[in-house]
């Protein structure tokens, strides 16, 4: 009988691996070293980091070992797509968009990988931070500082998980020296590299900044990129991993080798692949800004896309949006700038039509709220309105200024475009107003060049209703309110109000926004009056009710897409807008953004997570599996109770035969699994494939022989073939833990690679009709028992002790 190397590594044991990864392909000379010093307890480590061609990432000190675990967890997502083609599993109900959020630094949606893209400009930030007669070139990089400093901030005020704790590669051109401030520290340094640590202070809030303190004019510092740690495996851009042990072989890519062409925060990918349509109104920087001509756009070259509202600055280009569009399979919707001449918006429709996938659609819409006095281009319409002399009455020459340059806006796209399959028109109303809907659609038979009737039907309380509450329960009374005018009846009958215009002129009701609209403007900072109040309505459970009943009375109303307001963004004095708080988030904390998959999941025809166990025409799968919960540590590996994985119409009393069976139990840190595999002889490629679904999240997980890895798995050779125990965290296969009572999907799959290269593959719950690769999960509850009375390490130290004896 063969020996093999027992091994059990948790992945807390690489963080150095990890932090080598990040270097990679910064280190110009074959077999260069770097120095890295760490303040971790007043310890000095040194890595030895060499250079790799077979991978991504260097290799490290260390023996090979003969046995390979790999670990993939993949996105929720169509399993086998290409990138382009990954949509996520709820889009079958194609009802739901969202709003993107502003790129800022206070921005919790965080994304890019390359946070500098959000960062504040450094001539923002004069006189506080940068120096007032510094120099810049025309993509905002600071060529000259002439005695002083340029200081930017990249991450601001944020909650401490928007981003991970680790070390962040920064890399740049040029020559100079950068310092970095508040929860970013230096830890090493090479010409044109840095690595920094960032790690969240005890305030729990996230700041970081950076200031150029010398540069070269000559060759002065710019291309500042601050990169996000770790990577993704390749094929799955919506899930970060550590580092390439959570990967296949060769199928680690590393943000520090990889940020140009993956270029966006897999969490931010995650989040936003389940919508069908994405409005850019936010991210393009449209609100406000004064931009005209099709030079003085957003171009992919600016140091940074952050910037003050109002301003040339913040924005990103037209290629982001349409890249973002194209990567997720979703509908772009664009707000053309107010002030925008025909050549910009030409210029604009025909990079849109270039570059937009062929089967995706273009949502276009002249400006944001024309109606809304609070912004800017609300006056500009009324200018021009009068200057045409449209009417002398200003707000109906506003009105049909508006109608008139939304109709230009439409011609030009559907001459660009050679049609108007690929365009929803959308001609913005005021919700509460449905006379000004009549009104614009009516000037100049605006309706036929129209195609929807977009409105934001939010759902709140007066300032006085919210005033005078005392808690959060008057908050949702408030709400509940059927006389209120902000209240959730009234939102309904605006609903219904603007459905029957739409019907009078046979064009589809949609919302451009909406959801909760809890915010008192008399307040001004975060904990004034009683903001604190709807900030804990918007976390309370019964949000999330409101949510999904508010969903269906739209859907009875007649409405079409709605497009919910908005990606995540932390709470404040002016508002609780994003249906998550920050982009790492898990479902469960944020109760808008459940009800939101809840309800379209409905639709699409997903069951619950407590839904009853499928049905399944197979061998071998059973109804009602449980999965124990852990009482006690010496119960992790017993095999107690199990699940055979056999061929159809085999022995299993028969050992030569190719079979398996596999036992699990779980406790709120990891999920347990053994797998006893009937192998004649053992080869490499011979494995296990896991299918595990937690929630909204379906993972992928192969468990191989092979030569040079590690991870928590634990081979052992047995008498028949081999056993394959492993710990698996659920932060790495859900959102968050699940809770007893909760159900998840699971399937095994068992692999055997003969001398002859042939190979066998059964699976635990296939159905005997269907292909291999459609295969359904089959449901796995998880019974209700005791916590486990111990620590994580505990578990640790006693996994080896019982998983190496021999059955």
């Amino acid at each position: 009988m063969r020996l093999f190397k027992e091994l059990l590594l948790y992945f807390s044991l690489f963080g150095m691996v990890g932090f080598a990864a990040l270097s990679y392909y910064l280190f110009t000379n074959n077999g260069a070293a770097l120095n890295v010093e760490q303040a971790h307890s007043g310890n000095m480590t040194s890595v030895q980091i060499t250079r790799s061609s077979a991978q991504d990432v260097p290799t490290g000190q260390g023996n090979t070992e003969q046995v390979q675990s790999t670990l993939i967890s993949s996105a929720a997502s169509q399993e086998g797509a290409n990138v382009g083609d990954t949509t996520g599993f709820r889009r079958a109900s194609s009802i739901m968009g969202i709003n993107t959020a502003d790129i800022k630094e206070d921005t919790s949606a965080v994304q890019f990988i390359n946070l500098f893209k959000s960062s504040i400009p450094f001539s923002e930030t004069s006189p506080w931070g940068s120096g007032k007669d510094v120099v810049y070139d025309k993509n905002g990089w600071p060529t000259d500082l002439k005695g002083g400093q340029a200081l930017t901030k990249f991450l601001n005020r944020l909650p401490a998980n928007t981003v991970p704790d680790g070390f962040y590669t920064v890399l740049y051109d040029g020559k100079g020296t950068i310092h970095y401030g508040n929860d970013a520290s230096l830890v090493a340094h090479r010409e044109g590299m840095d690595i920094i640590e960032i790690k969240a202070g005890d305030d729990g809030i996230l700041n970081a900044s950076l200031a150029i303190k010398e540069t070269d004019p000559e060759d002065y510092i710019s291309n500042i990129r601050v990169l996000l740690p770790g990577g993704i495996c390749e094929g799955n851009p919506y899930l970060r991993v550590d580092d390439e042990t959570e990967c296949e072989p060769g199928r680690y890519q590393s943000f520090a080798v990889h940020h140009e062409t993956l270029r966006y925060n897999p969490d931010y990918l995650n989040f936003i692949k389940d919508f069908q349509v994405i409005r850019f109104m936010n991210m393009s920087g449209m609100t406000r800004n004064p931009v005209q001509k099709w030079e003085d756009r957003h171009n992919m070259e600016e140091a940074t896309w952050g910037g003050r509202e109002g301003t040339y600055s913040r924005g990103a280009p037209a290629e982001i949006m349409v890249d973002i569009a194209n990567r997720v399979n979703a509908d772009a919707w664009f707000s053309m700038p107010y002030q925008a001449n025909d050549d910009y918006v030409r210029k604009f429709a025909e990079l849109v039509s270039k570059q937009l996938k062929p089967g995706l659609k273009a949502y276009i819409e002249y400006s944001n709220e024309i109606w809304n006095p609070i912004f800017v281009h609300h006056d500009y319409a009324i200018n021009q309105g009068l200057k045409l002399k449209l009417d002398k009455n200003k707000n109906r020459a506003r009105e049909k200024f508006h109608s008139y340059r939304s109709v230009q806006v439409f011609d030009i796209w559907e001459e660009v475009f050679g049609g108007t399959d690929r365009l929803v028109r959308v001609m913005g109303a005021w919700t509460s107003n449905p006379r000004m809907s009549n009104a614009i659609l009516n000037y100049r038979d605006a309706y036929k060049k129209t195609d929807a009737l977009a409105i934001a039907p939010y759902f709140g309380a007066t300032i006085k209703e919210i005033q005078r509450a005392k808690n959060v329960d008057d908050i949702f009374k408030a709400i509940n309110n059927k006389r209120s005018k902000k209240g959730f009846a009234a939102s309904v009958r605006q609903m219904k109000q603007q459905a029957k215009v739409a019907e009078v002129f046979g064009l589809d009701l949609i919302a451009y926004e909406g959801g909760q609209h809890l915010v008192d403007w008399n307040t001004r900072k975060a904990d004034d009056g009683n903001n604190e109040l709807l900030y804990a309505a918007n976390r309370d459970r019964r949000m999330g009710e409101l949510y999904k009943k508010y969903l269906k009375e739209w859907e009875r109303a007649g409405g079409k897409m709605f497009v919910q307001f908005s990606a995540p963004r932390i709470y404040s004095w002016y508002g609780s807008w994003g249906i998550k708080e920050y982009i790492s988030q898990s479902r469960s904390e944020a109760p808008k953004y459940d009800a939101i998959l809840s309800y379209m999941e409905e639709k699409a025809g997903i069951k619950s997570p407590d839904s009853e166990v499928d049905e399944m025409n197979t061998a071998t799968a059973r109804k009602g599996v449980s999965l124990k919960k852990l009482t006690s540590p010496d119960e992790i590996w017993t095999l107690s109770d199990f699940w055979p994985v056999y061929l159809p119409n085999s022995d299993p009393s028969k050992p030569s035969e190719v079979g398996a069976k596999w036992q699990a139990n779980w406790d709120d840190k990891n999920l347990y699994l053994s797998i006893a595999v009937n192998d004649r002889k053992v080869e490499k490629g011979d494995g296990v494939e896991l299918l595990v679904q937690v929630g909204n999240l379906r993972n992928r997980l192969k468990i191989m022989y092979g030569e040079g890895s590690r991870s928590n798995t634990l081979f052992t050779e047995t008498e028949h073939g081999y056993r394959i125990t492993s710990v698996l965290p659920w932060k790495k296969l859900a959102e968050s833990p699940p809770e007893a009572g909760e159900s998840i999907g699971f399937d095994i799959a068992i692999y055997d690679v003969d001398d002859d290269d042939s190979k066998q593959e059964l699976f635990w719950a296939e159905r005997v009709k269907e292909k291999a690769g459609d295969r359904k999960l089959v449901t796995a509850a998880l019974s209700k028992a005791s916590k486990v009375g111990h620590k994580e390490q505990k578990i640790v130290n006693k996994v080896p002790q019982v998983m190496l004896v021999e059955e």
